[in-house]
């Protein structure tokens, strides 16, 4: 019944994708996807929730940190090491034709030694510079490695009895912080971006124990009627949070309430379209296409400002949903290599490493969807 979650994580995958595109139908972008970095906390929300149901009862009992946090950097780290590396010819590459007079901006002022050595390392989201750099989605992943020792430091302390109060006490503080700026949005990320990712992590930590019946309508009418209420409500608060910081708080709670929903067992019309095999195959390669759509993009936008000398800060009308159409292929064809050969295989390595190391252990999976 999971799987309706984990293709929810493509959608919003190919959400953020469209919002950090520059070729826009008008002359600003449709104001869904204008919000649609909003989806990052979407992803925090799935993993909070997706890591108590993998691991709430196991970590502090037959989970020891080393296999925790190996299982943990064994998902994530391959990929992003990938990716870092892939990023490298590309800058070099670009400073090479910055140096020439080209135009552009210096790669140089991001993509330096000492941010990629703070990639390398999967600290760069934590306030150590005052700009993202690199594959600079990455910056998400740097921040949720930190919320998975976090996790396990406070489930063996004081949280050791599971209950909800200690991860709706630290979802609501920080939250709390991070709505006490003066900004009319929370597009944190190198600077607060741990307590935006650490916020949302415990609210889907929050929503797994509330332990809700998975099955509350037997009708696959009235659970239609309940979807699509749901994805209203989230398309409304997202589409408005521009307008008041009271929708980026409604945007969190409609996400809450769509990842609830979609957890029942019982499917209505859109939860049936998440189980097709398409969206089903897309939510697999998600993190695949969180990680790769930066790159894609980054050429994309070269090769249409530099190459054909396309304005691409300007309006392009029906153009703009063919190139979207065509990065957003592109994007899922490369995630699907990734997926396979980078991000999987060296996923199942490390599995089997670890189970060679403890041979009555197997990794914790959650049903239907992958952990994180």
């Amino acid at each position: 019944m999971y799987g309706k979650l984990e293709s929810l994580r493509g959608v919003a995958a190919l959400l953020v994708v469209l919002y950090h595109s520059s070729f826009s139908f008008g002359d600003r972008s449709v104001a869904f996807v204008g919000n649609s970095y909003l989806f990052v906390d979407f992803f925090f929300i799935l993993s909070g929730f997706v890591m108590a149901l993998a691991y709430g009862d196991r970590v502090g009992r037959d989970m020891p940190f080393w296999r925790y946090i190996a299982l943990r950097l064994g998902r994530i780290y391959p990929l992003h090491l990938f990716m870092l590396l892939a990023w490298v010819p590309y800058i070099l590459v670009k400073q090479y034709l910055y140096n020439a007079g080209f135009g552009g901006s210096d790669p140089s002022e991001k993509a330096n030694l000492a941010s990629f050595v703070s990639n390398l390392l999967l600290i760069h989201g934590m306030g150590l510079h005052d700009y993202v750099s690199w594959n600079f989605p990455s910056w998400s992943i740097s921040v949720e490695l930190f919320a998975y020792v976090a996790f396990y430091a406070i489930t063996v302390t004081f949280d050791r009895s599971r209950n909800l109060y200690i991860p709706a006490i630290i979802s609501l503080t920080c939250y709390a912080f991070i709505f006490s700026f003066d900004r009319p949005d929370i597009d944190y990320s190198y600077d607060y971006g741990f307590f935006r990712c650490l916020g949302s992590f415990y609210l889907g930590v929050f929503l797994f124990r509330l332990g809700l019946d998975r099955r509350p309508f037997e009708s696959a009418a009235a659970m239609s009627v309940l979807e699509v209420v749901s994805v209203a409500f989230l398309i409304t608060a997202v589409s408005l949070v521009k307008v008041d910081e009271f929708f980026s708080a409604l945007s969190l709670m409609s996400f809450a309430g769509v990842l609830v929903v979609f957890s029942f067992s019982t499917s209505g019309i859109l939860g049936r379209l998440l189980e097709t095999s398409a969206l089903r195959n897309l939510g697999i390669w998600s993190y695949s296409v969180y990680l790769v759509h930066g790159l894609v993009l980054a050429g994309f936008h070269n090769v249409f400002e530099y190459v054909l000398k396309v304005d691409i800060d300007a309006a392009m009308g029906v153009k703009s949903l063919f190139i979207n159409a065509l990065a957003l292929a592109i994007t899922i064809a490369v995630s699907r290599y990734t997926y396979i050969h980078i991000e999987k295989r060296f996923r199942d390595q490390v599995k089997a490493w670890i189970n060679n190391k403890t041979p009555t252990a197997s990794g914790p999976k959650a049903p239907g969807v992958v952990a994180g």
